[in-house]
């Protein structure tokens, strides 16, 4: 996931690790809001590495829906462990503006035969699977308080490790209608729960598609939010 924001600054790599990896990445690419990167069926012929702005893996269902499966945000590597030339089982699309760079397949093998990068790899599939489970736990057991509770940190504490937050604030461009399709709720029952949320004293929005959070512990407990879920594990 996160892992690799600012990857030459990383204190558990070697010069050569950064080195290579530096020199097996591809030119830096932007797309539009909307724009796809692979559409579901597509074969996996390369990774996505997340440089800028907010992605997310979605499924079209028969009726039109789109719902969201995950969100990839700065930092973030577009697999989810099904592993190169596998056929996707989603799409993936910008949900902002997007600036990404590209692994593929021959230099994915090349990176994978450095133990240390390699870690990275395992563990960001890792926190990916955590974070799959809990985004089902969030749809099937939480309020609707809760569930956008937990989506509104789970965000904060990824953005944090990614050293993109300031004095609680950090970037949160989901609109209503995202937010619907990640929690499986309505725009209405989202309207509403946000505004109780504001109302606590919990969050507020701030300029430029911010949020800032006013009171972490009571938004994490309303959220039941488990930051361990995202750390990294040897």
């Amino acid at each position: 996931m996160y892992l690799f924001h600012n990857f030459k600054a990383r204190n558990d790599l070697c010069a050569e690790d950064k080195r290579i990896f530096d020199s097996h990445i591809g030119p830096v690419r932007e797309v539009k809001k909307g724009s796809h990167l692979a559409r579901e069926g597509d074969t996996l012929e390369c990774l996505h590495l997340i440089e800028n702005g907010w992605a997310c893996r979605y499924r079209m269902l028969r009726d039109g829906s789109e719902p969201i499966a995950s969100l990839l945000l700065p930092g973030d590597v577009s697999d989810n462990g099904q592993g190169l030339y596998s056929r996707l089982e989603f799409s993936i699309k910008a949900i902002t503006p997007l600036r990404f760079s590209t692994i593929d397949s021959q230099s994915a093998e090349r990176l994978f035969q450095r133990p240390r990068i390699l870690r990275l790899f395992r563990a960001c599939g890792h926190i990916s699977h955590s974070m799959a489970l809990n985004w089902i736990i969030n749809v099937s057991a939480r309020s609707a308080e809760g569930r956008i509770a937990n989506l509104l940190c789970e965000c904060y504490a990824r953005s944090y490790a990614a050293g993109m937050t300031y004095q609680g604030r950090y970037f949160f461009p989901l609109t209503q209608t995202e937010i619907s399709d990640v929690l499986g709720l309505s725009s209405v029952h989202v309207s509403r729960s946000m505004k109780k949320i504001k109302g606590k004293g919990l969050i507020e929005n701030c300029d430029h598609r911010q949020v800032q959070i006013k009171d972490w512990h009571q938004l994490a407990t309303l959220g039941d939010f488990r930051h361990e879920d995202l750390e990294l594990h040897p």
